[in-house]
């Protein structure tokens, strides 16, 4: 059978795996809970439901989505990381509100990492950047940007509705600046962009064609 996983073509998946959307990490590693076999197109797939904890169950296309299994000490290697908690600790002191402010900006306003980081190819540096437009002000986009972004379960529990749309529009602008950047490093360099943009996001294609 030949499967799609974003990976390895030719992998399956079993009831109890535990995986990772490689598109959507912010939603957690999930675990399989059903498995079917049904054809699509002429050819058999897997149908998988996948119980995401940040997400909750999803239905997914084994042929099409970019699933990568999880083992469990790798799993348990890669718990999420609260990036919020210890700013709250330390504006508790009202002597270092400042430090606290210049801290939750820092990382609100945060490019990942492996967007500008040297040892990658500028290649998968702007792969990494275009996929962050997969984020936007909508509902379930704006959760899944502050989930990505402070590393807690619920930011809603932190943050209002308000203070996560005015973040994520600075965020935004931080992000495209970023592109530019990259985008002027791949017209020195000769890269052809066809191939990045045939599977970025419509909104990185658009900001792609303005900063060029």
């Amino acid at each position: 059978m030949s499967l799609n996983n974003g990976v390895d073509r030719c992998v399956t998946f079993e009831f109890g795996d535990r995986v990772r959307m490689t598109q959507r990490p912010e939603w957690g590693v999930g675990a399989i809970t059903r498995v079917e076999n049904v054809p699509i197109k002429g050819e058999m797939t897997q149908s998988l439901t996948v119980r995401f904890p940040n997400a909750g169950m999803k239905t997914l296309n084994g042929s099409v989505a970019k699933l990568e299994r999880v083992e469990a000490e790798q799993s348990a290697e890669e718990p999420r990381v609260d990036r919020i908690s210890g700013i709250d600790r330390i504006a508790e002191d009202e002597m270092l509100a400042g430090l606290a402010d210049r801290k939750l900006k820092e990382v609100m306003l945060a490019i990942p990492e492996q967007c500008s980081d040297p040892f990658r190819t500028l290649e998968s540096r702007l792969q990494s950047t275009l996929d962050l437009f997969r984020f936007d002000q909508g509902g379930r986009g704006l959760m899944d940007w502050s989930v990505a972004q402070t590393g807690l379960d619920d930011p809603l529990s932190r943050f209002n509705r308000l203070e996560l749309e005015q973040h994520f529009e600075r965020w935004a602008c931080e992000r495209d600046a970023h592109l530019n950047k990259l985008l002027r490093e791949a017209r020195e360099s000769g890269l052809q962009m066809d191939a990045l943009l045939a599977k970025a996001p419509p909104a990185a294609v658009a900001a792609t064609r303005r900063g060029r």
